[in-house]
């Protein structure tokens, strides 16, 4: 059967969001995922206003598209209030897919996520769980450093960490984006420690092409 990756999150501390940037809250996280189905169909559920759950098609850039959306949302984020949320990536098999709704389908990927989501907590963000347990142990440390990384981003740095990770543009092409100088995105990226965030990722998704194949 296909290894699939199932995201399960929430929106840290929703109740102080603001009624009327609820609309822009729903918008940013769709559109999220929009930028991410280059690599795969993802499906997207939002329930009880505030929680969502992703079935990721494409296993090897799950992890990636875990962290655009924290680095999204916290690009997004209005200037009263920083979003942010707390995410658990699992990987497995898919048992039963529902198509009308994601949180209706059942599998390893969905227990494996649900797992680890629930083990969160209030210290941490960013949790992930593999069917393959040599996996799992390499990754405990790695994913408690990443997520204090990513849970330290400014709102300027989580811009341009974003548009590096989800679209692969030069310092130049995202600094004409930003409207700012290259200089600036340099700054904002290695302030943003994107370069151990790449090797993060880097190493995620070698082992997860070898393990799958």
């Amino acid at each position: 059967m296909k290894i699939k990756g199932v995201i399960t999150g929430d929106i840290i501390q929703s109740t102080h969001i603001n009624p009327a940037d609820r609309n822009l809250l729903l918008d940013t996280i769709q559109g999220i995922i929009q930028c991410t189905r280059k690599w795969g169909e993802n499906r997207l559920d939002i329930y009880r206003g505030d929680s969502f759950q992703i079935l990721v098609d494409n296993p090897i850039q799950a992890l990636r598209i875990t962290l655009l959306i924290r680095a999204g949302l916290q690009a997004k984020s209005p200037t009263a209030f920083r979003w942010d949320a707390r995410v658990a990536l699992g990987l497995g098999t898919i048992d039963f897919e529902r198509e009308q709704s994601v949180i209706e389908s059942d599998g390893e990927a969905f227990r494996n996520s649900g797992w680890e989501f629930d083990k969160l907590g209030r210290s941490k963000k960013l949790a992930i769980r593999t069917p393959w347990e040599n996996f799992n142990e390499e990754f405990i440390v790695s994913t408690a450093l990443v997520d204090d990384i990513v849970s330290n981003w400014t709102i300027t740095q989580a811009q341009a960490i974003f548009l590096f990770l989800s679209t692969g543009k030069t310092q130049k092409e995202i600094a004409d984006d930003l409207q700012k100088s290259s200089q600036a995105i340099s700054k904002l990226l290695i302030g943003g420690k994107v370069n151990l965030i790449e090797l993060y990722l880097n190493r995620y998704e070698q082992l997860t092409t070898t393990l799958i194949q």
